[in-house]
Order: structure tokens, then sequence, then C-alpha cells
């Protein structure tokens, strides 16, 4: 995994988009409708998902029980 200043601005857009996908679908804002629990799923999925990228980007390994 490339570690450059472009693959960690990247990788930390992908995180703050993913972030905020999953907080949206948390707590919808007014007007949205409520995520269905596939949709809830997917949302998990992926912040998880550009969290190991970012951990992987930085070298930093995730700690059981935290």
């Amino acid at each position: 995994m490339p570690r450059s200043s472009d693959a960690r601005t990247v990788a930390k857009l992908a995180w703050e988009a993913a972030w905020e996908r999953l907080d949206n679908a948390l707590q919808p804002p007014p007007g949205y409708p409520e995520p269905t629990p596939e949709q809830l799923r997917e949302c998990f999925r992926i912040a998880q998902e550009k969290l190991d990228t970012l951990r992987k980007i930085y070298d930093v390994a995730a700690v059981a029980g935290e």
C-alpha cells in the first residue's frame, strides 16, 4: 500500500465520506428516510473498510479490545 502524501489524502477523504454516510444512516437528517437494515450494514462495512485502509497507510494496527 503506497504511503505517499497523495495516498494519505485520498484515504482520509474516503474515510470522511464513509463516516458521513454512516452518520447520516444512524441519524438521518430531517426529510431523509430511515435506512433499511441492508443499507445500514453496508454503511458499517464501507466505514470499516476505509478505516482499515487508513490504518494500513499510516502503519497503525488495530488493537484488540478497543
